[in-house]
């Protein structure tokens, strides 16, 4: 079931999955220069918290309109979105926010470059894709451009025990995030990308939501300044519905391999905004990198099995 209506057999739902995926990413690539800022003056837990309690009033209308939908679904299934959405809209962005407090900016990006890599490795591995030459080649092609253009892109490049630490956290968020992108599969399909990326992001707030507050209370929200409060807003409105909403569609649409490889233009529009609200300069390396990120997409797309 296609949860925006549309017919399978017209030229623009051919094009959408694609566009759909591309935009989501460099909402990514947004929230990534966002959450660096709030982790400036937050801990990795109230960042995470704030911004899901600002997605979770984003969706309560789409959760009152499909409360029927969600009664329908199998016990044995509302576990496993659950465990779904507690691993991508808990853990993955908590695991997120702590690298991005030890590892560098570059760091971070050209290790979630390696994200569609390893969505196209756990989808062989389960059986829901398929491997062929050009989205192999596209995957290495396109984490070779990302390491090409956030090389010199950022000027923090300093490394400590701190940074090599943050690294594995990345690696781990990571990990959570290809996990999430091959077998979420099976469940759009079954009940619609968009249901079940509400009820996860719901579930995913509601369920840690009395542990948070019984262990840091209230008061601390009082703190929080107003441009943190913007940011988490932003990263919890246009960052978590609307950028997830648009990436599980293309998921269904695409399959885990192809919608994952546009997840590459994420460092790179990151490091395009941080150039231009850190004051970076644009460089031969970072042009190079996009080249490469944009032929990477081109070749993953192709259909010889």
């Amino acid at each position: 079931m296609d949860p925006f209506g549309m017919k399978d057999n017209s030229e623009l739902h051919t094009v959408l999955p694609h566009l759909s995926a591309g935009f989501a990413a460099c909402i990514a690539g947004s929230s990534v220069v966002c959450t660096a800022i709030v982790m400036q003056s937050l801990n990795p837990i109230e960042a995470t918290f704030l911004r899901y309690a600002f997605a979770f009033i984003c969706i309560l209308p789409f959760c009152w309109l499909y409360w029927k939908r969600f009664i329908e679904i199998s016990p044995k299934d509302y576990f496993v979105i659950l465990f779904l959405g507690l691993m991508f809209f808990f853990t993955f962005p908590l695991t997120f926010n702590k690298a991005l407090q030890l590892t560098t900016a570059a760091h971070g990006a050209l290790i979630l470059a390696v994200l569609p890599s390893l969505s196209l490795l756990f989808g062989v591995f389960f059986r829901v894709e398929k491997l062929n030459y050009y989205k192999l080649i596209g995957c290495v092609i396109a984490v070779a451009g990302v390491a090409i253009g956030v090389s010199s892109g950022l000027t923090k490049t300093a490394y400590s025990t701190a940074i090599i630490f943050g690294d594995i956290i990345m690696f781990l968020a990571i990990i959570q995030g290809a996990a999430f992108t091959v077998i979420s599969k099976k469940y759009f399909e079954r009940y619609g990308s968009w249901l079940v990326c509400i009820l996860a992001i719901a579930l995913a707030f509601l369920v840690p939501a009395p542990v948070i507050l019984s262990a840091y209370g209230l008061s601390w929200v009082l703190g929080v300044g107003q441009n943190e409060l913007l940011l988490l807003f932003f990263l919890g409105s246009l960052g978590v519905p609307v950028q997830f909403g648009l990436f599980a569609w293309s998921i269904s649409k695409l399959g885990p391999s192809r919608a994952s490889i546009y997840i590459v233009l994420t460092p790179l529009s990151g490091t395009a905004l941080a150039i231009i609200i850190l004051g970076e300069t644009v460089t031969v390396n970072f042009l190079i990198g996009l080249i490469f990120v944009t032929y990477a997409i081109y070749i993953a797309n192709q259909h010889n099995e």
